[in-house]
């Protein structure tokens, strides 16, 4: 595994969109954060809000986040499909027979991106909102805070790799991580938070642990459907 997870690792961050991706993850975070804590700054500033009124900084930084996390689903989806798109899967499959070394493989590497990634973000978020804020930023946990997102983007990159081999389509495979995070926020909180995008935002915003294992399970649950299905079809 060690081996499969060097080769994975070597080919994904050898080209630049990767590179790109979390570049882009970093600054969509940053910058949507920042104009969340500036419309508060403005609301305060036109007597909207009283003069000491306070924001809690992991409010904008979590919806900031999930617009930055699109670019970490991105960066996981170019781990699988790019492979697909241009045929090199099959060289991959042949490499390595053992098809579902290739999917631990995939999945570490983009969980460890996610992670590193996510956290960069949460932090440079959390800083600029901070910034930006200044005397009406709230108390809050930076550190549980930032590492929380962190932890949300890696178990999206891991769903995402899953959805990959699943769908084996750039398009589908982003569409699909987008409604699943993000679009399935609209349902009903009562329903929502038993699914992925309900139970991100909650374990997100520190309303308890039990979130972050439905978010796992309906990760461990793609990633079982991914091997199964990557060991039965062709290539």
């Amino acid at each position: 595994m060690r081996n499969a997870i060097t080769a994975e690792w070597g080919k994904t961050w050898s080209l630049r969109s990767p590179w790109f991706c979390v570049v882009a993850a970093v600054l969509l975070t940053v910058g949507m954060a920042t104009t969340l804590a500036n419309d508060f700054r403005y609301d305060v500033a036109q007597g909207r809000l009283p003069g000491s009124a306070t924001l809690a900084v992991l409010d904008p930084l979590t919806q900031a986040m999930q617009l930055g996390q699109l670019a970490l689903v991105a960066l996981a989806m170019l781990v699988v499909t790019s492979e697909y798109g241009t045929g090199m899967i099959r060289s991959t499959l042949l490499a390595r027979p053992r098809r579902r070394d290739v999917l631990l493989a995939k999945t570490a590497v983009a969980a460890v991106a996610g992670f590193a990634a996510g956290l960069a973000s949460a932090a440079a978020g959390w800083a600029a909102a901070t910034l930006v804020l200044d005397d009406h930023a709230g108390t809050g946990e930076p550190v549980a805070a930032c590492l929380r997102l962190a932890v949300i983007a890696m178990l999206a990159c891991m769903f995402t790799v899953a959805a990959g081999f699943g769908l084996r389509s750039a398009a589908g495979t982003l569409t699909t991580m987008f409604v699943l995070l993000i679009g399935l926020q609209l349902v009903d909180p009562r329903i929502g938070q038993y699914l992925p995008a309900g139970a991100a935002a909650a374990f997100a915003s520190g309303d308890g642990v039990h979130h972050l294992w439905v978010f796992a399970a309906w990760t461990a649950a793609a990633q079982l459907t991914a091997g199964f299905l990557l060991a039965r079809r062709d290539a």
